[in-house]
């Protein structure tokens, strides 16, 4: 009879857990397949550290992350238990009596102990304490699957104290079980189904940050312009959210006051997933304006600890507007530059031609030159960062090493995928290939993050691999060997250090992981770092990034994130603040500007140079 009554319960709940997958799995079914199984190697070890080890969980937020950690732990632990107890009600098999299944009973104590621990922890933290990240509406059924498993290991924890075989030991048997089967049913339809995807989900995931695939446009590829055409792993992902807010938390747009979050936009695809709406426009699910938003800093993607790739999402939608001819006014001036002079300012191309003239610049030649110098939009056309690249110059020259550089650049495209227009983007990296193929370098050198970016990643979708080096990291290695004989003040014990704190560029820090290397330099050269908020592989964004440069106060609601972003960095105290990339010196300079401030700006490389000059 006791078999029987479970089995009823079990094909009750099971069934209804069942329907529930079988419904989000036909939706990752019928979506365009983008799985991606590259890199095996990279993703089995990507998997031991934040799936297993949980390490993206910890690292950011250490308490709550640890507490999350030991219920996950737990959930594995108990995975033999659960399975051994449910073959005995079903009266398969009963292995509840031999030794070793009392060992693993006993052995799983402790992990009940931390579970309990930390689902408590998790349960006031969500229901009472309320960071913003969690939102500000308390989820009931987070709260009753919270309670759930608190339950479970209440009950467990009494199979040690209630007498074997008692009606107290029967009760406490019969609820750990009925928990059990209700909690299987509830977590397809809740934020714990993570529990389920989210391996699978981080496996998945792409090795690159923000990988955004070429369109085919042979096949008449568009981007993303209605649910239906969302791919398979942005329907996994949507279904795979925690609601834990790590992507809300480090957005620089939702961190200055914009309406761009994150968790909603993943929360919005799973709604209209489930809710059918194919046909609905994605600028109608999200809100054209909030897709604008988006600086491409890699925030949202790189904090998440289950995998999800907000970015193809938010630039795939921006790609299906653009192919409607709906992209903001500001960014039609830049697509018109870029077409009209292959450069975002739109100048002539003989501005270029006197830089190189008068910087004794020479045209790149594989049998002459060390290295080719990419100068980038920024490095042709402005003149302010032109004395940045005047310092590099002049640290190579210093150094013995030979460069040169083409004799015709245009922008590498950045700003036009990143903002959606991926034909224009492929126009310009199609032929920027061809230009480097014919020149032939080993390795280029620039001062710009997303050229890096650009270069040595998107380029590479087109079967053209180069190693492209940002000057940070090749002037630090260059330097590296020479703290004896350097001219440099710094290196003298009574020179007095200079105290300033690194702006990390998005595409520097976040993208590349390139984060000690313009410290060893500064360090090297006489500096003292006070590091600002949001610092290192996780900075907060300038607010370039995504077209956003090219867009006026008025256009870009909330307060701008170069402002934010200025606050902090003026906050550490330092009066210097040293920069690695032309359009965070722009939009830093820009926040100095409107906050009247008297602190200094230097590039790295200026710093760098200056204090190699010899002394009078």
């Amino acid at each position: 009879m006791q078999t029987l009554a479970f089995w009823v319960l079990f094909l009750a709940f099971v069934g209804a857990f069942a329907a529930q997958v079988a419904r989000r799995v036909q939706l990752i079914a019928v979506a365009p397949t983008t799985f991606s199984l590259d890199r095996l190697g990279f993703r089995a070890g990507r998997f031991l550290v934040d799936v297993l080890l949980q390490r993206k969980t910890i690292r950011e937020r250490p308490v709550a992350g640890l507490m999350h950690a030991f219920v996950f732990w737990g959930f594995i632990a108990f995975a033999g238990y659960t399975l051994i107890e449910l073959l005995y009600g079903l009266g398969i098999v009963d292995l509840t009596r031999t030794p070793w299944f009392h060992a693993y009973h006993v052995a799983l104590a402790p992990f009940a102990a931390a579970v309990l621990v930390g689902i408590l922890y998790l349960l006031i933290r969500r229901a009472f304490v309320r960071p913003a990240g969690l939102g500000t509406k308390v989820s009931i059924e987070s709260i009753v699957i919270a309670l759930f498993i608190a339950t479970l290991m209440v009950t467990f924890l009494l199979t040690f104290r209630l007498e074997d075989g008692s009606l107290a030991a029967r009760v406490n048997w019969w609820l750990h079980q009925i928990v059990i089967l209700a909690f299987l049913a509830l977590i397809p339809a809740s934020k714990h189904f993570h529990l389920v995807l989210s391996p699978i989900t981080v496996f998945l995931k792409s090795p690159e940050l923000g990988n955004l695939p070429n369109l085919d446009f042979e096949k008449e590829q568009v981007g993303l312009e209605t649910v239906k055409d969302l791919g398979s792993k942005i329907v996994l992902d949507a279904f795979t959210c925690v609601e834990c807010g790590r992507c809300q938390d480090n957005c620089p747009a939702w961190g200055s006051g914009k309406e761009l979050n994150p968790k909603t936009i993943v929360l919005q695809t799973q709604d209209a997933l489930l809710a059918g709406s194919r046909e609905r426009k994605l600028g109608e699910v999200y809100s054209e304006k909030v897709l604008w938003q988006c600086t491409t800093c890699g925030a949202c993607e790189d904090q998440c600890p289950v995998g999800i790739e907000h970015l193809p999402m938010l630039i795939g939608a921006r790609r299906g507007l653009v192919s409607n001819g709906d992209a903001p006014d500001y960014l039609g001036a830049m697509y018109n530059n870029l077409e009209r002079r292959s450069n975002i300012w739109g100048l002539g191309y003989d501005q270029r031609t006197k830089f190189v003239q008068s910087a004794a610049l020479e045209t790149f030649d594989p049998a002459r030159h060390d290295v080719l110098v990419w100068l980038g939009c920024a490095g042709s056309f402005d003149a302010d960062f032109q004395k940045s690249l005047r310092s590099l110059f002049g640290i190579l020259r210093a150094r013995d090493v030979t460069f040169g550089v083409l004799s015709k650049e245009r922008c590498t495209g950045d700003p036009a995928k990143r903002t959606g227009n991926e034909y224009m983007y492929q126009e310009l990296a199609k032929a920027n290939i061809e230009d480097l193929k014919a020149a032939g370098p080993k390795t280029i050198l620039t001062s710009c993050p997303h050229c890096v970016k650009t270069i040595g990643d998107d380029y590479r979708k087109f079967g053209y691999q180069v190693e492209i080096v940002h000057s940070s990291v090749f002037v630090e290695e260059l330097t590296r060997e020479m703290l004896r004989t350097a001219t440099a003040s710094a290196e003298r014990p009574e020179a007095k250090r200079d105290v300033v704190t690194f702006h990390d560029p998005c595409y520097l820090g976040r993208y590349a992981g390139k984060v000690d290397e313009p410290r060893a330099l500064l360090e090297r050269f006489g500096a003292d770092i006070k590091e600002p908020e949001r610092n290192r592989d996780n900075p907060f964004c300038c607010g370039a990034g995504g077209g956003l440069l090219f867009a006026t106060t008025e256009e870009e609601p909330g307060t701008r994130i170069s402002d934010v972003r200025f606050k902090q960095l003026q906050a550490t105290g330092a009066n210097t603040v040293v920069t690695a990339c032309p359009f965070c010196s722009i939009m830093l300079k820009g926040a100095q500007a409107s906050a009247q401030a008297d602190t200094q700006f230097v590039d790295l490389m200026t710093y760098v140079n200056g204090k190699l000059q010899p002394r009078a």
